[in-house]
């Protein structure tokens, strides 16, 4: 998958800098470094067959090994501007 259609999926990374962070929210800002690292680091995580599942497994995989013990309220977050949340409040939280 080219990193402009994963960058495309995104709801807080939108292709800036590493250094570049638009967000003073913690939250937020965790999830559009768990969003730059999708784009960046980790694309060969995201399929073309199914991106916007591989993006928020992926993104939900970072923050809770970031967070491990605040990471539901940072994913509360995710899950506020995400879609499909019953889908993803299904797949996570279930």
């Amino acid at each position: 998958m080219k990193t402009q259609d994963v960058i495309a999926l995104c709801h807080y990374y939108k292709g800036e800098d590493e250094d570049k962070c638009p967000f003073t929210d913690k939250a937020k800002a965790q999830l559009w470094a768990a969003e730059m690292m999708a784009c960046t680091h980790l694309i060969g995580m995201i399929g073309d067959k199914h991106p916007l599942d591989d993006l928020h497994h992926v993104v939900f995989s970072y923050v809770s090994k970031w967070d491990p013990y605040e990471f539901r309220k940072t994913l509360d977050k995710y899950i506020e501007v995400a879609k499909p949340k019953e889908q993803i409040i299904k797949t996570y939280y279930n």
